[in-house]
């Protein structure tokens, strides 16, 4: 079942615009860990930050929470897995505000064209049973990676 949907829309100029003025402060407030380590290996750093940000705004829109109610820009993330696949990620805070609103797994999807990037997220109500429990322990694996954390 679908727990929320979001979408943000923005241009991809004012993310480098930002980037360009205060370099890596504004990098270091924006990224998890896991994503900073993905920005050092892209060749096209401002479109990586500005599809990470309308990620991030698609993600929390879907929570219902925006940037507030114990959510930071920080607390919510997308890396991709080794197949290239975006995934959903939550620092240990944003995690707990996941669990405690009762969301599940993540999905994110990114696009840009002429300048604009797109980002669309839905998040699923959390499932309960012992199949929830083992995509739920196994996605855990996959956050506490991208926390930096083994």
């Amino acid at each position: 079942m679908i727990f929320g949907i979001g979408v943000d829309v923005l241009e991809a100029a004012r993310i480098k615009k930002v980037h360009a003025k205060y370099g890596d402060h504004f990098v270091q407030r924006l990224l998890m860990p896991a994503e900073r380590e993905q920005l050092g290996r892209t060749k096209r750093p401002d479109r990586f930050l500005a599809m990470r940000f309308a990620a991030k705004e698609a993600i929390v829109k879907a929570m219902g929470t925006g940037f507030a109610h114990g959510i930071w820009i920080r607390d919510v993330g997308v890396v991709q897995n080794a197949w290239g696949r975006p995934e959903v990620v939550y620092s240990p805070r944003g995690e707990q505000v996941r669990r405690k609103l009762g969301i599940g797994n993540g999905h994110v999807t990114l696009t840009d064209e002429a300048g604009l990037i797109v980002a669309v997220a839905v998040l699923e109500t959390a499932a309960k049973g012992r199949l929830a429990r083992a995509v739920s322990k196994a996605r855990a694996g996959v956050r506490r990676r991208a926390r930096g954390r083994k």
